[in-house]
């Protein structure tokens, strides 16, 4: 079967190990991924805990259609509370460590607790093993996960975390192969833990349910993948191929969001990586390479994919290319969260060339834009909470309340700093980066339409309304889990290859009603898990610099527009003009069990 019920539950404190089923009637309601991932967290963690104590829980999860035939389905989901946040925070990573979870003969790992010492779990199908890990502090992750495979099995698939992880940098990531679970500071969580690293070694097979019917779908979707155009873009460009794109449309993100035009794009455009790219790869059973093994002058990375572009390129003003592989590849290897990172360092430099930050504040750095000597020391500085860098690791914002400066231009949202998509002009962009449960990402409120041209760039009216069906439709792609990337294949919103997939890997005969549903009532409880936490409308805004000064080409979100989007948004969702899900709302959606949260 494709979907078990069965997760590890690991006790850290206690080490104790046990077997959490999930009834069949929550697999119903909320699929897998995504989806249950946010009911443990909810159900299983109390209010108000501090996201780097011993109380706050770690999910590591798959869904049904991990370990399957299914194509780009090899992405699996890290949940928790939140340090960078304080509210709810889920990400997602290709790679190997989800099929091996789910080959090991579970659908996720729920961790709790925290270790006195530095400690390395290492799941052998159906039996966990705890050993010393001190032996790894220090390492950078592609360091660590070549001691692990030289000593445990070079068949064993890895989650780990850098130095940034173990010094409690807010917006640490984890690790897998050269992966990130990238959003929240969930790299933290797991260093509060004192988790080093997780392996996981399985030789179970998945068996579906009903393996004709899966497989008839399956031949299906690699016909439709194979016969999109669409497709052959990503293979040779990957999701760089958005930069010249954007840079057209001039919505493309530079210096601190001061512009949306970036003088070095071509530079730094998919066309230009395409000349350094050594291997195109892709995630086990995904029949699309869109990785790119891409070579500088001294390292080589995967990717940068297109957030990479923006965070350790445009955004600080870096028009090198051999720089910015360089490092990208230093924040996967400290273990930094690469959007938030860059939103720190860009924050600084504009701090730095406008005089309210000098180079005595900054560790004789000069942090000017495009100093990419300067940002490598920083970065390093950063992780390790060395000078400036201890204030600079708690991120923009707090960063910007302790030394006094530069809080017009902090571009935060719940306290993490935005993904690199326009809420300028793109509209559904800015009510996602607002409403996002998890702050502002662009994978949960998707910009593909208004990007391209499917409803118009720049207008407000209706985006509500839509707003609220895209983040349904990226809940169950969430919860399924397959890569948004498969957008250009199955559909930039809900639609009936997505249903016949959930229905094909369950042997359901769910209706679309009853699918569209499940999208509402995964994205109503990461809100009520939020409000649960003390969120409400007056955290669902966003940076002064985007509601107030336009782009070149004269985008803007004015305070008018979001607050329209913002109403229209909590009406179709069924929420109150608090952004609180009305109690006959959680009746509808069959979540009565959670009433008592909106009383």
């Amino acid at each position: 079967m494709s979907w078990f019920g069965r997760y590890l539950f690991i006790d850290l404190t206690h080490k104790r190990v046990d077997v959490y089923e999930v009834p069949e009637r929550v697999v119903e309601r909320y699929i897998g991924g995504n989806g249950i991932g946010a009911y443990l967290l909810y159900t299983l963690m109390k209010k108000g805990i501090d996201p780097l104590s011993e109380e706050n829980i770690l999910i590591v999860n798959t869904g049904p259609a991990n370990g399957t035939l299914v194509p780009m389905s090899s992405k699996f989901g890290v949940y928790s509370k939140s340090p960078q946040t304080m509210g709810f925070t889920k990400g997602f990573c290709g790679g190997e460590f989800g099929h091996e979870c789910k080959f090991a003969g579970w659908d996720g790992i729920i961790i709790t607790g925290s270790c006195d010492q530095w400690t390395h779990i290492h799941i052998e199908n159906q039996r966990v093993y705890f050993f010393d890990a001190e032996y790894l502090r220090g390492f950078h992750t592609s360091q660590a996960q070549q001691e692990l495979k030289r000593r445990y099995g070079e068949d064993i698939k890895a989650l780990v975390i850098g130095p940034a992880g173990e010094n409690l940098v807010k917006y640490a990531c984890i690790i897998s192969d050269l992966r990130a679970v990238g959003t929240g500071g969930m790299g933290a969580v797991m260093g509060s833990k004192r988790i080093k690293a997780i392996t996981v070694r399985g030789t179970k097979l998945i068996e579906p349910k009903n393996p004709k019917r899966l497989i008839d779908f399956v031949k299906e979707f690699e016909k439709a993948v194979y016969s999109h155009p669409g497709v052959k873009n990503l293979i040779k460009y990957g999701t760089s191929a958005g930069v010249m794109h954007l840079q057209h449309l001039g919505i493309l993100p530079s210096y601190n969001w001061q512009k949306e035009v970036f003088p070095y794009a071509e530079e730094v455009s998919g066309e230009r990586l395409r000349e350094r790219v050594i291997k195109d790869v892709s995630c086990p059973g995904c029949i699309v390479p869109c990785g790119k093994y891409s070579v500088a002058q001294n390292t080589f990375t995967v990717g940068p994919e297109y957030e990479g572009i923006y965070a350790m390129g445009t955004i600080i003003g870096n028009g090198n290319l051999d720089h910015l592989i360089e490092l990208d590849r230093l924040t996967d290897e400290l273990g930094l969260g690469q959007i938030q990172t860059g939103g720190v360092v860009a924050w600084v430099m504009e701090c730095y060339e406008k005089g309210l930050l000098k180079r005595e504040d900054l560790d004789g750095l000069e942090l000017y834009f495009g100093n990419t000597e300067a940002v490598r020391e920083l970065l390093r500085k950063i992780a390790f909470r060395e000078g400036i860098g201890d204030l600079l690791a708690e991120g923009s914002e707090k960063a910007s309340r302790r030394l006094g400066v530069g809080g017009e231009f902090v571009m935060t949202v719940k306290g993490m700093e935005t993904a690199g998509h326009s809420p300028r002009a793109v509209k559904t962009q800015a009510l996602g980066y607002a409403v996002a449960n998890r702050g502002p990402v662009h994978c949960d409120i998707r910009p593909g339409l208004e990007e391209n041209n499917i409803t118009p760039l720049g207008k407000w009216e209706g985006k509500g309304k839509v707003g609220k069906d895209l983040a349904v439709w990226t809940s169950i792609v969430n919860s399924i889990i397959y890569c948004l990337s498969a957008e250009r294949v199955v559909g930039l919103t809900l639609n009936e290859k997505i249903l016949d997939m959930v229905n094909a890997l369950m042997d359901w005969d769910m209706s679309m009603e009853e699918l569209y549903a499940v999208g509402e009532r995964v994205y109503t409880l990461e809100r009520l898990f939020n409000v649960r936490e003390g969120f409400s409308r007056k955290d669902d805004t966003l940076p002064r610099r985007i509601l107030e000064e336009p782009s070149e080409k004269g985008y803007r979100t004015s305070l008018q527009e979001l607050n329209a989007m913002i109403k229209e948004f909590y009406q179709a969702f069924g929420w109150d003009e608090l952004g609180i899900p009305k109690k006959e709302t959680l009746i509808r959606l069959s979540m009565e069990e959670f009433t008592h949260a909106t009383s």
